[in-house]
């Protein structure tokens, strides 16, 4: 079985206007040479910036080495009950 639409072309085909490809001048812009039609270039995406500390940030680090319960975090069976009594509540309250 040939699944060639899974592999994309290397270099994206230009677009085009008035039943023609466009021109692509120096700058990366798609030109129409019949209508003057102009397509400038997408600006690239830039990396998200890192989040300030904030206080829950200082809550998570400070919260010490077991639960409430005596428990290693992550690992406490009545933490999850709990976690999983919150989430049904907020869930039945959504929906009502």
């Amino acid at each position: 079985m040939n699944d060639y639409w899974n592999d994309p072309p290397e270099q994206p085909e230009p677009p085009e206007c008035c039943d023609e490809i466009m021109d692509v001048d120096a700058k990366g812009a798609c030109v129409c040479s019949k209508c003057g039609k102009r397509i400038e270039p997408q600006p690239d995406i830039e990396p998200p910036k890192d989040k300030p500390w904030t206080d829950d940030d200082e809550r998570m680090v400070n919260m010490g080495e077991k639960c409430p319960h005596g428990s290693e975090w992550f690992s406490c069976d009545a933490c999850d009950h709990a976690s999983d009594l919150a989430y049904d509540a907020a869930r039945e309250k959504r929906v009502r």
